[in-house]
């Protein structure tokens, strides 16, 4: 980190008898001028230990709060998921003492004599996973946060060097949700909600109570891609009618109609529509049918082939 030239002590005239500048002044303005260019290169912003220890130099850092005297307050970033994308700053350029100290945290630039022998030269840097406040050069996969914040310019253990560059994504969540169990009308020409008894995978996106509510934490604009699976226990001609919800109301234009007549046969409806939601807000799947010898049906794994959930919901964030 390159700081900024000393002044001349007082007994150092600017000029001398030729009314040329002097050695040690000459000096300062051309340090000085280094140091401005220096600057236009580097970025940094002063930040406050929250965490009650030391934090070293080279520490990928996060936003935690507000400190003292309004300063940023940051500890180290653990990109396993549990916090947001959006509150990475970047790498210490210093070390930070114990909580109330305050320091430099790089978001532009170089940040020189740290360890990078576990790296090579030209290697992407990620927050790390697994560790806090640490890099990782191996790409993180979901649930985890993907962040690239660095590139390695030299490799050592004492001596290395990074240009700092973070690249933030807002992160975006997904989820899906089965159902494993049968679920059958008990009146004919009647709404029924859905209900969901697995969440395969998740971020952000979760089965609310009751269970037939599929909850999102965060806003943002969302595809919901549904396959209900339809048994009827008779072979006459039966209409079953699905469609989705939002917040206890019907949502226009979202209903699906299929007849059935086999017995003990199956059809997979296919249900996709996009929705913008605010945080919080839940999405239902309706059915109704007008006879009673209909069910959402699970069934069971056979010995070639797995499982066929009666329902299977997909939810992708698409923008946030």
């Amino acid at each position: 980190m390159q700081l900024a030239p000393r002044v001349p002590a007082s007994r150092d005239p600017l000029v001398d008898a030729g009314a040329l500048t002097t050695r040690a002044w000459f000096r300062f303005f051309q340090l000085l001028q280094s140091s401005i260019e220096d600057a236009a290169l580097q970025q940094y912003t002063v930040v406050q230990n929250s965490t009650g220890t030391t934090m070293p130099k080279g520490t990928v850092v996060g936003f935690a709060g507000v400190g003292s005297n309004n300063v940023l307050s940051v500890a180290p970033y653990l990109a396993d998921g549990s916090t947001p994308t959006l509150f990475i700053l970047g790498v210490l350029a210093e070390q930070i003492p114990d909580s109330g100290s305050t320091g430099l945290c790089c978001v532009w630039g170089e940040v020189s004599g740290i360890d990078t022998s576990a790296f090579n030269v030209g290697d992407i840097l990620y927050a790390s996973p697994t560790v806090a406040g640490a890099f990782t050069n191996v790409k993180p996969t979901a649930p985890n946060n993907v962040i690239p914040l660095a590139a390695v310019l030299i490799k050592s253990a004492t001596a290395g060097v990074i240009f700092v560059r973070p690249t933030i994504e807002q992160q975006k969540y997904y989820g899906e949700f089965s159902k494993t169990s049968d679920q059958s009308p008990a009146l004919i020409n009647t709404a029924y909600a859905l209900t969901f008894d697995n969440a395969d995978i998740s971020e952000g996106i979760s089965i609310g109570s009751p269970a037939s509510r599929i909850v999102l934490s965060q806003s943002g604009l969302y595809q919901f891609n549904a396959t209900v699976q339809i048994g009827s226990t008779s072979s006459s001609a039966k209409t079953v009618w699905l469609w989705f919800r939002k917040n206890g109301t019907n949502i226009a234009n979202t209903a699906r109609l299929v007849t059935i007549n086999i017995n003990n046969g199956y059809t997979a409806v296919a249900m996709a529509e996009f929705f913008s939601l605010a945080a919080n807000d839940y999405i239902e799947i309706m059915f109704a049918a007008d006879d009673t010898a209909i069910l959402v049906d699970n069934v069971a794994a056979t010995a070639f082939a797995p499982a066929a959930p009666a329902i299977v919901l997909a939810v992708s964030q698409i923008q946030q």
